[in-house]
């Protein structure tokens, strides 16, 4: 294992010698302590996931939004999507999440583990990033006399 180890922090860049080291956004480390990640932007990520949306062929054809990205294969096998958002025009019955715009729902079944991990993983990254306003506590006046 320590090998793997030696071989990984090789690779990286990275001193063989710290037991920690600080992970920065960039595309450069400052140094042989740190290891820079360019990563991709929430923007990025939701416009990646939302070409795996099921969008319906009333909105395509109206050319409200263009169709669903079509399946990849590898060697002839189906990758299966990231995400799988379908839609319809009743309302799901077994949803883990369901959300209704225009004449559609759209929704995330409650059996497909893989969507609702992706959706979880999404929301708690939504919340990290989260500012919040800036505003004080309401003032409140109480009259004294």
């Amino acid at each position: 294992m320590q090998e793997d180890i030696l071989f990984v922090r090789k690779t990286l860049g990275l001193d063989p010698s710290v037991s920690e080291v600080k992970v920065a956004y960039g595309s450069v480390a400052k140094d042989d302590r740190e290891l820079a990640l360019l990563t991709r932007s929430m923007l990025e990520i939701i416009i990646d996931i939302a070409s795996y949306i099921e969008v319906p062929l009333g909105h395509v054809e109206e050319k409200r939004v263009l169709p669903t990205m079509s399946e990849e294969t590898v060697q002839g096998v189906p990758v299966p999507p990231l995400i799988r958002i379908h839609s319809s025009s009743e309302k799901p019955k077994d949803a883990f999440i369901a959300v209704p715009y225009r004449d559609c729902w759209f929704w995330i079944d409650d059996r497909d583990f893989r969507s609702k991990i992706l959706f979880t993983f999404l929301m708690f990254m939504f919340s990290l990033t989260e500012t919040g306003g800036k505003e004080g506590a309401p003032i409140i006046t109480v009259p004294a006399g």
